[in-house]
């Protein structure tokens, strides 16, 4: 669903610049972007807050079985991560520099395992983490011509993650209700930021490809489509 809504996204901008490339002055701009290499992959359930991803999985196994023995101790398997999904708008307020906004989405997962009392380690539970990051931004254009641009760029925001895991099949809790809503899902907030120390663009006017190397919650790296309106 995400992938048919961003594909949308994409064919209404080119809607958008067809029916404006006769402007001269375009002081708005939409993009749409898809990143790598973010903060949230540095260790999946470490990079929200104190680690919301590992305080679920060492809860789940303090308090549950896996046949006969006691799990006592949580690690990771199967790390995934999503790209990050990201939607920007700025408008210009000076000849070189444009503000605005932008949003992001990103998904990573792992399954958790833990150890029984023979040094046995068993998968316990699936961990998900979605988060939304919200950014102001500024856009400082070095050079703009009518087919290329080279600029670099900076937000800062908020970023809000909503994680939350779930048994594997023949894993039990040793007593029935510990394992608590606040366990299988939680939500935490963290700083996010952005800084792209640069980026270039090529294409016509008012509809461009993008390419961006920075770090930060949009991508180490990231590329996309833009409009000008």
């Amino acid at each position: 669903m995400k992938k048919i809504q961003f594909m949308s996204l994409m064919a209404l901008m080119l809607l958008v610049s067809n029916t404006t490339m006769a402007q001269n002055d375009s002081k708005s701009e939409l993009s749409i972007s898809v990143g790598a290499g973010t903060p949230n992959e540095k260790n999946i359930g470490e990079a929200i807050g104190e680690g919301f991803g590992n305080a679920i999985g060492k809860a789940i196994g303090a308090i549950i079985t896996f046949g006969q023995a006691d799990l006592t101790d949580k690690t990771k398997k199967d790390e995934s991560y999503g790209p990050a999904f990201n939607v920007q708008y700025l408008y210009r307020i000076a000849p070189k520099i444009k503000v605005g906004g932008s949003v992001s989405y990103q998904r990573t997962s792992a399954k958790l395992m833990a150890e029984d009392n023979s040094g046995n380690y068993h998968d316990i539970a699936k961990a998900t983490n979605d988060y939304f990051t919200v950014m102001p931004v500024i856009k400082a254009m070095w050079i703009e011509k009518n087919h290329i641009g080279l600029y670099s760029k900076a937000a800062a925001g908020i970023c809000i993650a909503n994680n939350s895991a779930k048994l594997m099949d023949g894993v039990k809790e040793n007593k029935p209700g510990q394992l608590t809503d606040e366990i299988k899902s939680n939500k935490g907030t963290r700083f996010a930021y952005q800084v792209s120390a640069i980026g270039f663009e090529a294409g016509s006017k008012n509809l461009r490809g993008f390419v961006e190397l920075g770090y930060g919650f949009q991508g180490l790296a990231q590329a996309g489509v833009s409009v000008k309106f």
